[in-house]
């Protein structure tokens, strides 16, 4: 059942993409798999069902890019920022018109679950960005954070809907630096000229707190790195087992921290590391952080 999900989801989230969620029908979305339509009902409920779950699963990709943004060293906030916004275009290539509809647009559902689904899924990504500016640029930006969580996604979406209506190719990386260098000038202006806020600092959720934050668990990754490194070091073993320890966490930091590891590596790298008791504890925590046990489901989207 799984595996046929598996099929299902990505074909149906190209069709929403590309047509609109309400211009898509089942039958189209079976036809593209290769199955009767009786085969999806088997599967998912209804059209909506099948919406239900990419709903559950977006919100988790974007946590997760974001958690590796955080656990990554970066020079500055604008290097940051340009990180984000990648991760944005990355999602965005794949998603953009079902992320339209369902955030901007919102099409009529018949499910009441489906509605809640979709704020949820709107709320959350306006307490991650909130935390994300505050994070960025401090209390300076405070009175204009609701602002800047409407303003920074309707920019990406601009620009992503842009070259999708010229068909034209994106350059992920290009594009973020200058909405990065072009958000950082906004910035500077909001916090010199001091205009009126807009948006109240209570809209929508943004007043809310998540404590299972992208932002404290890409911390958290960063220390337990910094600490099994510690650990390590401190170690009484051969010169040359312990360069080749601290050259594989020196690995699994690079690459746990990419927006797409490879979860095979990183699964690797710990088992490697595990062999030292003394970071053990590190290891299991490790992956329960970067979420490498979880279903294949949530990687497809």
């Amino acid at each position: 059942m799984e595996e046929k999900k598996l099929e299902v989801i990505p074909i149906a989230i190209r069709l929403f993409s590309e047509k609109g969620y309400n211009a898509t029908s089942v039958e189209e979305i079976a036809k593209e798999v290769g199955m009767a339509k009786g085969s999806f009902y088997r599967l998912f409920d209804s059209k909506e069902d099948l919406l239900l779950e990419i709903f559950t699963l977006i919100p988790k990709q974007i946590k997760a890019g974001l958690t590796k943004i955080y656990s990554r060293k970066v020079a500055s906030t604008h290097e940051r920022l340009s990180d984000f916004i990648c991760l944005s275009l990355d999602i965005l290539s794949n998603q953009e018109q079902l992320l339209m509809d369902t955030v901007f647009i919102h099409p009529v559902f018949k499910n009441k679950e489906t509605v809640q689904k979709a704020e949820q899924m709107k709320m959350e990504g306006q307490m991650w960005l909130k935390e994300f500016f505050l994070e960025l640029y401090g209390d300076k930006v405070k009175d204009y954070i609701a602002d800047l969580v409407s303003l920074l996604p309707g920019l990406i979406f601009q620009y992503v809907h842009l070259f999708r209506c010229q068909k034209s190719e994106l350059e992920p990386e290009r594009l973020a630096n200058f909405i990065a260098t072009i958000f950082d000038i906004l910035v500077e202006g909001m916090v010199e000229r001091k205009p009126e806020p807009i948006l109240d600092i209570e809209w929508a959720a943004l007043g809310k707190i998540d404590y299972d934050s992208p932002r404290l668990k890409g911390q958290k990754i960063q220390l337990l790195l910094k600490r099994m490194t510690y650990t390590v070091k401190g170690l009484k073993m051969e010169v040359e087992e312990q360069e080749e320890y601290v050259k594989t966490i020196c690995l699994l930091e690079e690459e746990c921290t990419k927006i797409r590891p490879e979860s095979f590596l990183l699964k690797a790298l710990i088992h490697y590391l595990r062999d030292i008791a003394e970071i053990q504890e590190d290891c299991a925590e490790l992956k329960i952080l970067l979420e490498i046990e979880s279903s294949h489901l949530e990687e497809i989207v």
